[in-house]
């Protein structure tokens, strides 16, 4: 994709998740709902073009985690827990996906995982989603995290 197209789905990701930010903000969570999918979708498209988006400097991750925060909220106000769970759960496996990218700074990722299991833990408390859901995510992050060599095993 070329600098300019990639430039331009980045402003236009910008311009959706400001008038989804307003919707939102007036309690309009049907209308800012469609406008943050939109822009899921453009993080996504920046997602695709990891390398270009580091030459250009387009924080393709921070965009992505936004989106998915962004939908997680909304869903949460439409009581829809389980997409809202989902969405939170989509960026701790988007952060474990790409933590082995060695282009990527790997403290700004390990940080990002951090806050985003934070935000998880915080959404499963507050619903009472149950210890065993925490515990599943908590699992999987451990198991990715020694995997690839991420932590160093306890015993």
């Amino acid at each position: 994709m070329s600098d300019s197209c990639l430039n331009h789905v980045e402003t236009h990701w910008k311009d959706l998740t400001a008038i989804s930010n307003e919707y939102y903000n007036r309690n309009d969570f049907r209308q800012g709902l469609s406008g943050y999918k939109d822009a899921l979708y453009r993080a996504e498209v920046l997602n695709n073009n990891i390398s270009d988006c580091i030459r250009l400097k387009i924080p393709f991750v921070q965009i992505y985690i936004i989106s998915c925060n962004n939908l997680a909220n909304t869903y949460d106000e439409l009581d829809n827990k389980e997409e809202a769970e989902n969405m939170l759960k989509r960026v701790v496996y988007y952060l474990l996906h790409i933590a082995a990218n060695k282009e990527l700074n790997f403290e700004e990722i390990q940080s990002e995982l951090k806050r985003a299991s934070l935000l998880y833990v915080r959404f499963a408390e507050k619903n009472n989603l149950g210890i065993k859901k925490q515990e599943q995510l908590i699992r999987v992050l451990k198991e990715e995290l020694l995997a690839n060599n991420f932590m160093k095993k306890s015993n």
